[in-house]
């Protein structure tokens, strides 16, 4: 029995590896995020030094600040301190602004074709600088000032029952995980159920099954096939792991590159592998479900018939997703977050926005994994009952059909 399942397993891998359209499928996404990319750099290229270069006339403590924050600011500080000079080189595109400090106020002059000029920034250090004057005339001593200018140590904590999280990188980086999780498991589930159902409807349509089931059970057609497509997802999924890695070590300087895996960097390990086993029940589950109906069809024309309501279903959860964090505490969506086939695009995002703990996620993750069995294991029964029946009736119909007459 085991001879023969490593069999099916081996031939379905063989099959749609070695075919075009799983490598199209595979690298087309690749491409196009590396074309984008490669746009995106030439653009940059092009367009040269994106820097702008300010003109800032006023006293020289003043001049002297702007100097020194210059890096943090992101732009040029000109040499030149006169203000009739400044304009010149303005009117002659030669700078992308002059900022002009008097002693209650400020104006920022720029041209049209000036680069962007960080005007909130500029705005902070007025700030600045307008309540140290103040606080001199004040008569506070320097120790005083800066007390006075300190900022409010300010930190955002959500208390659980049994925990305390905090941290506004790692929660985002949490929250980032938990959204991609639906969006992977629909992307997965529409790739792959098609190549599940138009593989049970080839070999029906071409009277081949027969052959199979001579041969092997089918227990072991079934199991074969789940476990084969299975494998292929979790290959294609590796690569792209393998060429987000790759991507991060051979481009770590991009600025892109960069601010992606600064926002990664909070990420957990635990909830890492949550993800990641959440991905894998919930994919396993729709590939269940559609060897369930792909027993159904007739020929290649009712595969889009069986694929579709499936497909419908993987959004219902990436759609739902998008409401809880206006109304977590909704009852349907809190219900929601248990049911399998929707809960994996529902749970994480509850258990990183601290509506849910542990405890629950790890319930909703149980329930999910305990429905994988025993669909399993109750749809090798729909499978061997319907994969030598043929019927020119819409599958949907024969569903209903099935259904009421138990």
């Amino acid at each position: 029995m085991i001879k023969q399942l490593n069999i099916v397993i081996k031939d379905t891998l063989r099959a749609n590896f070695k075919s075009r359209g799983y490598w199209i499928l595979v690298l087309s996404p690749l491409i196009f995020v590396a074309v984008i990319g490669g746009v995106a750099f030439g653009v940059t290229q092009l367009q040269g030094n994106t820097t702008p270069t300010v003109a800032v006339i006023g006293q020289t403590s003043e001049r002297a600040t702007f100097v020194q924050s210059a890096k943090n600011l992101d732009m040029k500080i000109s040499k030149i301190t006169n203000e009739k000079q400044a304009d010149k080189a303005l009117k002659s595109e030669n700078l992308d602004g002059v900022l002009t400090l008097k002693s209650d106020s400020a104006t920022l002059t720029t041209q049209p074709k000036s680069e962007q000029v960080p005007k909130d920034d500029i705005a902070t250090i007025l700030n600045q600088l307008s309540q140290a004057k103040k606080a001199t005339q004040y008569g506070l001593t320097a120790a005083q000032t800066a007390d006075f200018m300190k900022p409010v140590n300010f930190k955002t904590v959500v208390k659980q029952a049994n925990q305390s999280e905090s941290g506004a990188n790692t929660e985002g980086a949490n929250y980032a995980i938990a959204v991609a999780i639906g969006v992977i498991t629909m992307f997965v589930v529409m790739w792959y159920t098609s190549m599940i159902a138009n593989a049970i409807a080839n070999e029906k349509s071409s009277r081949i099954m027969e052959i199979l089931l001579a041969a092997t059970s089918a227990r072991i057609q079934y199991f074969g096939k789940l476990i084969g497509v299975f494998l292929l997802a979790l290959t294609h999924m590796l690569i792209y792991l393998i060429a987000g890695f790759a991507t991060v070590i051979f481009l770590k300087d991009n600025v892109f590159v960069k601010m992606i895996t600064s926002n990664l960097n909070g990420v957990t390990t635990g909830f890492m592998l949550y993800a990641l086993a959440f991905i894998l029940i919930a994919v396993a589950l729709y590939l269940v479900l559609t060897a369930m109906i792909a027993s159904l069809i007739n020929d290649n024309a009712q595969v889009q018939q069986a694929v579709q309501p499936i497909s419908f279903l993987a959004m219902i959860g990436y759609m739902f997703s998008y409401f809880m964090t206006f109304m977590p505490n909704n009852i349907a969506i809190r219900a929601l977050s248990y049911v399998p086939f929707v809960s994996q695009s529902m749970m994480p995002v509850r258990l990183v926005t601290h509506v849910e703990g542990w405890p629950t996620a790890l319930i909703s993750l149980g329930i999910s994994f305990i429905s994988l069995i025993l669909l399993a294991w109750f749809g090798q029964g729909i499978y061997a009952k319907n994969v030598l029946s043929y019927s020119d009736e819409p599958i949907m119909k024969q569903i209903t059909g099935k259904l009421l007459k138990k």
